[in-house]
């Protein structure tokens, strides 16, 4: 008997289930995206990166239609969801009762094995969180997001210039003062980059 619900949801919960067979073990990691870089006369520090994304994995079984813990759906027809959802691109809801995770969630990886004579479908499946980007001011405020938060945003002040230092990565230097990595890209056309691998100590970048 399960003592918590797993439910995971695609497109707000027209299709969904929940594992008949709890896994075992949940494990959730919430790492930093931290830094170390190298300093001039020797040594190293670690530098603060704020909160990475957190990741999930879930180990179970899928049992097959004559188990007794069959629960109506097929180990086929749930592996065939989950890479529907995972080629997709989309972002599912993940809701595990009893802990605080109930956000979006990106499939990374859905793993499978198969033991001899037995009929179950062993499962691995890893997921990382999924942020939604480009949300409007209005949008924000249906979300329930506060008007404080907001505010706060708005006070943020991005210099003109910025000049690239030993260790220094587009991926960097967009997560700091555009507030995500992912628009590494918006920076490397503004400065005309064309291998951001090649990335110059001593270059200034307008941002």
């Amino acid at each position: 008997m399960n003592t918590r619900t797993v439910l995971l949801w695609h497109n707000n919960g027209e299709t969904q289930f929940t594992f008949a067979v709890n896994p075992a073990d949940i494990t959730v990691s919430r790492p930093n995206v931290n830094r170390v870089a190298d300093l001039a006369l020797g040594g190293q520090i670690n530098l603060w990166g704020g909160r990475g994304l957190r990741e999930v994995r879930l180990d179970t079984f899928l049992p097959q239609e004559t188990s007794h813990l069959f629960a109506g759906r097929s180990p086929d027809a749930i592996l065939s969801l989950l890479k529907t959802w995972q080629d997709s691109g989309d972002p599912i809801r993940l809701i595990i009762s009893g802990t605080d995770i109930n956000d979006a969630f990106l499939i990374e990886d859905v793993s499978q094995s198969f033991r001899e004579g037995d009929g179950d479908v062993w499962l691995s499946l890893q997921l990382r969180e999924y942020k939604f980007q480009n949300v409007s001011r209005q949008q924000a405020g249906q979300s329930g997001l506060s008007a404080q938060s907001s505010q706060r945003e708005d006070e943020r002040i991005t210099p003109k210039t910025y000049t690239v230092v030993k260790g220094d990565t587009l991926w960097d230097i967009a997560a700091r003062f555009y507030g995500s990595g992912t628009k590494w890209g918006v920076l490397a056309e503004k400065n005309g980059i064309t291998n951001p691998r090649l990335l110059q100590i001593g270059t200034v970048l307008y941002l």
